[in-house]
């Protein structure tokens, strides 16, 4: 499935780091999920395209601190912050991202890679009370940000200074129902169709972008082997500066779409007025 004839499983030049044409340099960074996985390899990421700052957010405050401290040790100048927070918790993101915007001025960009798989299984007999919990952390979670982020962006930008909110989704939510995984995609559908409304509500003050990173081997997809998922998996490196270009003013056509990491940067920008100008890449109903 891909909407470019070329795919790719790895980082490639167009979307490297350190392209100058994409580079991050003097931008705020705020990650979600970057204790570990996608957001971890994206911190490093950010620091190679020359970030002024990250902000990393997770659950485990000593994970961060690892990888504050390896950014560091690779000699980036990129300042860090780490923030122990629950992405469902509004107080305490509004807190959080009010704090950074104190400390570094503003944030440029956010990156949610934070989020909750549910216990596989047949819906007739997931536990309901986990499953719900996977909804506040994929569904409240993103909408806690949005607002936060649409909260501390007072004034109408657009061009190379408009903020930019990204948010990992799956290619579940736009494929056949696959056993198991309802819990999951419903939460994740969801985010997908609130995070098009979110930019369409606000696209003199925010971009928003959904990304499926690929299939990427992290502690998610570990959870999914042992219920007997296995997929052909692609570099981490793929989805970690695949998010330094979408978040990039290259991608500004992208605004309120979905796109696959996997899916050639050139050939989407040779497509770029039809897809801003049209319904490509946003979640509809297939035969209407």
């Amino acid at each position: 499935m891909s909407y470019t004839p070329t795919t790719h499983n790895a980082s490639y030049e167009a979307i490297s780091a350190k392209n100058h044409s994409i580079s991050a340099a003097g931008k705020v960074v705020l990650i979600t999920g970057a204790g570990s996985g996608i957001g971890d390899a994206a911190s490093f990421s950010f620091a190679k395209a020359g970030a002024k700052a990250l902000i990393l957010l997770g659950r485990r405050v000593n994970l961060l601190e690892k990888v504050a401290k390896s950014i560091r040790e690779e000699s980036f100048t990129t300042e860090t912050a780490c923030y122990a927070v629950d992405v469902c918790d509004e107080k305490v993101v509004k807190s959080t991202m009010n704090q950074a915007v104190s400390k570094f001025g503003r944030i440029d960009i956010v990156i949610h890679a934070a989020g909750a798989l549910p216990p596989l299984g047949p819906l007739a007999t997931v536990p309901l009370d986990n499953l719900w919990r996977a909804f506040e952390v994929n569904i409240k979670g993103f909408l806690t940000l949005a607002q936060a982020m649409l909260a501390i962006t007072t004034s109408e930008q657009e061009g190379p200074s408009q903020p930019v909110l990204v948010v990992l989704n799956t290619a579940g939510s736009i494929m056949p129902p696959l056993p198991g995984m309802g819990g999951y995609v419903a939460s994740k559908m969801s985010t997908l169709k609130l995070a098009e409304y979110v930019a369409a509500e606000n696209k003199d003050k925010l971009r928003v972008i959904s990304v499926h990173p690929g299939l990427i081997q992290t502690p998610m997809a570990a959870e999914l082997e042992k219920a007997g998922l296995k997929f052909p998996y692609d570099d981490i490196s793929l989805p970690a500066d695949f998010l330094v270009w979408v978040a990039s003013q290259e991608a500004a056509f992208l605004n309120g779409k979905f796109v696959f990491a996997n899916w050639d940067v050139k050939e989407l920008k040779a497509s770029a007025e039809k897809i801003e100008g049209g319904a490509d890449l946003s979640l509809m109903l297939k035969g209407l």
